[in-house]
């Protein structure tokens, strides 16, 4: 399904099970699919909305870059017309740095908000390393693909689990490279630190305990930062915990869920 922004944009998006809603946004460069084994632990509880970021997936491509409080604001005007009411807003990575955006700009739309497999500063090196990044993606996917998911999957995870590992090669290969190095240039933008500092929903921080990107004492970190944050962590999962451990993913997003919701 596509959900059509008041900007003409179309956003990618699908919607499995019922109950209270809770949106599922993914790591950059990957599509709505991601969530899929998720969505199987969870949709007999909730209504779960996986949607694709501007750009990826079944979404439109813009004809500008983007930054983060874009994004988040595509997520505001997606709840605002299908949530149904209240939802739990979250994601993976750029998923849920976008959530953070939500978070402190739409609280009146939120049961809560998780954040996965990331942080929410910033300094001048992480910034350096976002625009190489986003430098290296606009000479082609190609270029880029193994160190991503090299920092992605460990040497130990590939081995036992090459079907993820080609999954997530094949999304990224077909990913358009300029949305992506758009996407790394939103991301080295992340400026939510300060007001999330007095964010006004409960939050859930998941961390993965092998995660290479984004480390376990990092997101414990953020979760300690944050008003009324519950921290849980994956502990054998690396930096994409959702596709890794999705049964102990989802029983963490599961308990958050009935606490602020019921």
């Amino acid at each position: 399904m596509r959900f059509r922004l008041k900007n003409g944009l179309s956003i990618g998006y699908k919607t499995r099970g019922i109950g209270p809603a809770i949106v599922l946004i993914p790591a950059i460069g990957l599509p709505k699919e991601f969530w899929d084994p998720v969505i199987a632990e969870l949709e007999s509880h909730y209504r779960c909305i996986a949607m694709e970021v501007r750009g990826h997936g079944e979404s439109d491509v813009p004809g500008a870059p983007f930054d983060m409080d874009d994004l988040s604001d595509d997520v505001i005007e997606l709840v605002r017309a299908i949530g149904g009411g209240k939802a739990i807003v979250g994601g993976c990575s750029m998923g849920g740095q976008i959530a953070q955006g939500v978070g402190v700009k739409a609280p009146d739309i939120l049961h809560g908000i998780f954040i996965s497999n990331t942080g929410y500063l910033r300094n001048d090196k992480i910034r350096e390393v976002m625009e190489a990044r986003a430098a290296a993606a606009e000479k082609g996917m190609p270029g880029p693909i193994w160190t991503t998911l090299n920092r992605w999957f460990d040497a130990e995870y590939q081995k036992a689990h090459p079907e993820h590992v080609s999954l997530a090669h094949n999304w990224l290969i077909n990913a358009d490279p300029i949305v992506h190095a758009w996407s790394w240039r939103a991301i080295k933008g992340l400026n939510y630190a300060e007001r999330l500092k007095s964010l006004k929903v409960p939050a859930l921080a998941i961390a993965g305990g092998h995660d290479q990107s984004s480390g376990a004492s990092e997101v414990e970190a953020m979760a300690k930062a944050l008003p009324n944050c519950m921290y849980r962590e994956c502990k054998g999962a690396g930096h994409l915990s959702p596709m890794e451990q999705p049964r102990q993913y989802a029983a963490y997003l599961k308990e958050f869920a009935d606490k602020v919701t019921r």
